[in-house]
């Protein structure tokens, strides 16, 4: 957890304070354009698919 908001605050100006990424994810109040910031940091693209 401690690399992934050390990467955040590096790339995107976000707090390197585990604890606020940890209470954001706890509480479900992160915002989309963070979890867009979180996925690319962990190597992944978030992708919107119409359902069958």
């Amino acid at each position: 957890m401690s690399e992934v908001v050390e990467r955040l605050a590096e790339e995107y100006g976000w707090s390197e304070s585990v604890p606020n990424l940890s209470g954001k994810l706890r509480r479900g109040s992160l915002r989309y354009g963070e979890a867009v910031e979180l996925a690319n940091v962990l190597g992944y693209d978030l992708i919107w698919q119409k359902r069958k």
